[in-house]
């Protein structure tokens, strides 16, 4: 080592290679090594090394002269503890000559420099105006009297690395920004390419779930689309850990319509909303080409169903092979069903669209018409009864939320084109039925009502018929309300029992019987006679038709 008596300026040469070194240095190890290369080669200490802060303590950046692979991988010192801890902490140098007696020393660094043989050390910090980022080591292998000159040196050395260490914070940090916004537009890109080619595959009938998938995977978010009372139609994706909310919400379609919602943990930075934004666009597009198809669809095939709906049709062949044409087929053993709000409101176009796309998952062969804001359905049942369509419709309706406070009318099973009008009257005479009863099952069929060839006699007919069967008690109940044709009906439901029928109408066991009398007597009949009976159940079928309609009289 150079007589410290005889050095107290440090060559200019060995600074300009330094400050070089530095300025060449890439990242912070790198400059690391470059100040411990500098100390050993300014001091002629036989080692150094530096500390980095990191979470609390000081760990090992960079070393030269250690003898001992342990000290170079578990030197760690809690900051205030130790001396290096307490440079640290205190933003000041500390020299000591000899170590091995010095009282500050940690138990386990004190093993560590003991086994390195280290006696003297000098210890500067690594300050970045009034913060300290860690400390830089010179020592000796044995009791040394440091020099003012070399506590200068190795402070001048520590400074300009806290200098290069801070460029290279600033030029990392801009490096990332600059990768982070690179790999944005990338991510952005790469996001607007595969909405394109999703929007080139599109055809009519394409679901947005694929969109819905893709959206959410690059979000790492739920995505759903909703209607405007909140219903789910699609969703995607899951909503992630922490506290989630709806961090994006637009509407896709004028009026109110389908609503798209981001749900997730964070907010959306600028490439994810610029993602959001192509996906609304891309989802847009497709509502608009359904809502043209759609058009095209009741404009070309409005007046076939009409005929067929109708009884129209004078050529069954040609009439079949005009719809072929436009892509509609009537399935064998086919049953006509309608289907729409329980209420009996019209369901919105969004709402019709979600009762479509159950209905064609939950059927093979199934072919629908938005008519009068509820859907006609053509369903394909092939050697099943009424019965068997029933109990499949029903647990459509109760496992699906697209079908949730719907009501539907189940019609005969038709096997030529001239059965689908009689179907088509029954499915909507049974529809009729059970919005206007709040207590009937959800689901039901003109099989069950017992009005099969009854729905499509024209409404004069019916009405006249009641009239002619039931018009005295229809009467009676009108002008005296005395409730006759609630009682009659119930009489027959029961079989002819008076004690249920008294239950159901909570009325006294000798009521129903005056009551029934009563009727008799103002009919004509005896309700004893199969007749009778037949022709008072098909005028209550009727009346029961006519009033869901709104024509009771």
């Amino acid at each position: 080592m150079t007589d410290p008596a005889s050095a107290h300026q440090v060559d200019p040469r060995l600074k300009v290679r330094y400050l070089q070194r530095l300025l060449a240095a890439n990242d912070a190890t790198q400059a690391l090594q470059v100040a411990v290369d500098q100390v050993v080669d300014v001091l002629g200490s036989d080692v150094s090394w530096t500390g980095l802060v990191d979470d609390g303590y000081l760990v090992m950046g960079a070393h030269r002269g250690l003898i001992s692979t342990e000290m170079a991988s578990a030197w760690r010192l809690k900051l205030g503890e130790g001396i290096g801890g307490r440079v640290a902490a205190e933003g000041r140098p500390h020299v000591s000559r000899d170590y091995l007696h010095d009282r500050r020393r940690v138990p386990l660094m004190k093993r560590l420099i003991d086994n390195e043989g280290i006696l003297a050390t000098l210890t500067v910090p690594l300050l970045i105006a009034e913060s300290t980022i860690g400390v830089l080591y010179a020592a000796q292998r044995r009791v040394y009297d440091w020099q003012e000159w070399e506590e200068q040196a190795v402070t001048e050395i520590a400074h300009d690395l806290a200098v290069r260490l801070r460029q290279l914070d600033i030029e990392g940090r801009a490096a990332a920004r600059a990768t982070a916004a690179q790999d944005s537009r990338d991510r952005v890109m790469r996001f607007a390419a595969d909405c394109a080619r999703l929007a080139a595959s599109f055809t009519n009938q394409s679901d947005p779930a694929a969109a819905l998938d893709l959206l959410a995977l690059e979000l790492g978010a739920r995505v759903e689309l909703r209607l405007p009372d909140g219903s789910l139609v699609r969703a995607a994706g899951e909503y992630g850990e922490g506290n989630p909310f709806t961090a994006w919400r637009a509407t896709l379609t004028d009026p109110e319509g389908l609503v798209l919602a981001v749900i997730g943990t964070r907010q959306p930075d600028d490439a994810a909303q610029a993602m959001i934004e192509l996906a609304s666009s891309l989802f847009r597009l497709q509502l608009a080409r359904s809502v043209e198809r759609d058009r095209t669809l009741q404009r070309v095939s409005g007046e076939l169903l009409d005929q067929l709906f109708s009884g129209r049709v004078t050529d069954p062949e040609e009439f079949c092979r005009r719809l072929a044409l436009i892509g509609v087929s009537l399935p064998a053993d086919a049953y006509v069903v309608v289907v729409g709000d329980r209420t009996g409101a019209a369901l919105p176009e969004p709402r019709l669209t979600q009762v479509v796309d159950a209905l064609e998952r939950a059927f093979s062969s199934c072919t629908t018409l938005r008519r009068g804001g509820r859907i006609v359905a053509v369903v394909g049942y092939h050697s099943r009864s009424a019965t068997d369509l029933h109990r499949a419709l029903t647990e459509v309706v109760a496992r699906s939320s697209a079908l949730r406070g719907t009501a539907a009318g189940i019609g005969r099973q038709c096997s030529e084109i001239v059965d689908f009008s009689m179907s088509y009257d029954e499915a909507r005479a049974a529809f009729e039925i059970v919005t206007s009863n709040p207590a009937a099952d959800p689901v039901t069929s003109a099989f069950e009502l017992g009005i099969l060839g009854v729905a499509s006699l024209p409404t004069s007919h019916l009405r006249t018929t009641v009239r002619d069967l039931l018009g005295p008690i229809i009467e009676s109940d009108d002008r005296r309300g005395t409730d006759y044709v609630l009682t009659l009906r119930t009489y027959l439901q029961q079989d002819r029992h008076l004690g249920p029928t008294s239950s159901r109408l909570h009325v006294h066991y000798n009521t129903v019987r005056n009551r029934i009398a009563k009727i008799e007597d103002l009919l004509g009949v005896d309700i004893r006679n199969v007749d009778d009976r037949f022709r008072l159940h098909t005028a209550l079928r009727m009346h029961e038709l006519l009033t869901a309609a709104g024509s009771p009289d």
